[in-house]
């Protein structure tokens, strides 16, 4: 099944800034999407002659890193922005992780497999 990559402008990218997201990357070379979970630090938009394409610049969201990446629109097929929330009976967010393991917030599973059907139902 193929869809088309998530449409994006400058107004919606602008105001995903300082969001925690999780994004569904595909390419058109590999059949399989990739599921990764963001910061995004930046946003540089299409400028006619001068930016081709538009594209986030992005901090894994697990994991130190010195310098941002580049994830560019059409790769996008899917974006989710995630929200910080404190464990239940805890004040406390592991700072590492921004609380996003702890939110009970479910990670995609892999469709059609033997456990989760075509509709992405798990139960």
């Amino acid at each position: 099944m193929t869809s088309q990559p998530l449409a994006l402008n400058a107004g919606i990218a602008t105001s995903l800034i300082g969001q925690t997201v999780m994004m569904e990357l595909v390419w058109e070379q590999d059949p399989e999407p990739l599921w990764r979970c963001f910061h995004i630090v930046g946003v540089v938009v299409p400028l006619e002659g001068l930016v081709e394409e538009g594209h986030f610049l992005v901090l894994n969201a697990l994991q130190t890193e010195r310098f941002p990446s580049e994830v560019f629109w059409s790769n996008i097929r899917t974006l989710t922005t995630l929200h910080r929330r404190p464990l239940e009976g805890s004040d406390q967010i592991s700072p590492a992780l921004g609380g996003l393991i702890r939110s009970g917030a479910a990670l995609p599973a892999r469709r059609n497999s033997s456990t989760v059907p075509a509709n992405g139902s798990t139960g």
